[in-house]
């Protein structure tokens, strides 16, 4: 069983990164991580309906998509920023429309029932303000045929905060389950 872990934080050792470290270690496979922040993509040209489709575009973004495509389980890890995911990550499924249309990486059949998790964290009532994010992630997971198996939503308000939420980072433990 193989994990990939997308993270869309900005930060090094964020909260959100916390949480999904402390998931990984009860994770029963190999795990491989992409820090989106590390990556090139750049943003999306849409040219769905131009005679050509898609142009190439030189990043790193369809390297990426591989990996998506050989995992067996995802878990996309972002921070809540203004009521959303990260610009990374948005960044990175907005791309999801040019990959969708190459048939040489057959990314919607290959996506099919794979599992997703997914982590976000935030501060400031994030337990409510996070719902319209698992929202987006559950219709991404329904349009792409992925079977999202479970959330979570982790409070923490400045950097590390995570380290001291012992009651959230135990439930990381049963997250996987």
């Amino acid at each position: 069983m193989s994990l990939l872990i997308i993270s869309g934080s900005s930060r090094d050792n964020g909260n959100t990164e916390i949480l999904a470290e402390e998931a990984a270690k009860n994770y029963p496979g190999d795990v491989e991580w992409i820090h989106l922040r590390r990556h090139t993509i750049h943003q999306i040209t849409d040219q769905r309906h131009s005679e050509n489709g898609f142009a190439h575009v030189e990043d790193d973004h369809a390297e990426l998509i591989k990996k998506m495509v050989q995992a067996e389980t995802i878990l996309f890890a972002t921070p809540v920023y203004w009521y959303g995911m990260s610009g990374y990550m948005k960044t990175f499924v907005d791309r999801w429309s040019q990959a969708l249309r190459n048939p040489d990486i057959e990314f919607k059949q290959k996506m099919k029932n794979k599992p997703v998790y997914v982590l976000i964290c935030g501060g400031d009532r994030v337990n409510v303000k996070g719902i319209p994010l698992i929202l987006q992630f559950q219709l991404i997971c329904e349009f792409m045929d992925m079977e999202l198996k479970n959330y979570f939503i982790g409070e923490a308000k400045k950097p590390g905060d995570m380290l001291k939420e012992q009651n959230q980072l135990s439930q990381m433990k049963q997250f996987f389950k």
